[in-house]
């Protein structure tokens, strides 16, 4: 007989990278969730994160396009049937050629591909996927496109685009296979004074 699964989401945390180690207040916020099982969805960038975050629950990880640079090996993508539901777990960046694409038109013309650029070629990737979890264009995202549903937690480290609050979601798969997901926030902790 199946569970409920309730499964923390985290993507793109950049330690060591763009930050020392995942937020203390974050940590603690993934462990009141008490999940089954946490998904990183790359730019992971240290294997040192996570080892921490499987200290809280079963961890899975997927390569980003930071990783690649810093020379973390990990999966490109992650697939997992949980109570019915057919999840793939993957960046979002698609390929490196397809990343430095990317910069090419922004170089060029000043725009970069959307949101629903990734999608798209995400779902002619994974087309059997129900849910595609995936990162890298730090933006929180849940949302349907050609009958498979996409979320990206945001980004899970503080910075501008995120009022400097470490995002993460929640994906809750009833024994049913009915999903509910919730986006959440957590302010750093201060500065330790000296």
């Amino acid at each position: 007989m199946s569970t409920d699964q309730r499964i923390v989401i985290l993507a793109d945390t950049h330690v060591g990278d763009r930050t020392p180690a995942i937020e203390p207040a974050l940590l603690r916020a993934i462990e009141t969730e008490r999940p089954d099982r946490i998904f990183h969805a790359g730019d992971v960038c240290k294997p040192e994160a996570i080892e921490r975050l499987a200290q809280i629950a079963p961890t899975d990880a997927v390569q980003g396009n930071r990783d690649w640079f810093m020379g973390y090996r990990l999966p490109l993508e992650c697939h997992h049937q949980i109570n019915g539901v057919r999840i793939t777990l993957a960046h979002g960046h698609i390929s490196i050629w397809q990343w430095f694409l990317n910069y090419v038109v922004l170089f060029l013309f000043g725009t970069m591909s959307g949101h629903r650029h990734f999608q798209a070629k995400l779902a002619q990737k994974y087309p059997d996927a129900n849910v595609i979890i995936y990162g890298h264009i730090h933006a929180r995202q849940d949302e349907v496109m050609g009958g498979i549903r996409f979320l990206n937690p945001g980004v899970s480290y503080p910075e501008r685009r995120n009022q400097y609050k470490s995002q993460y979601a929640v994906l809750t798969i009833s024994s049913q296979g009915e999903l509910r997901a919730e986006f959440k926030s957590v302010q750093p902790d201060p500065p330790a004074s000296v």
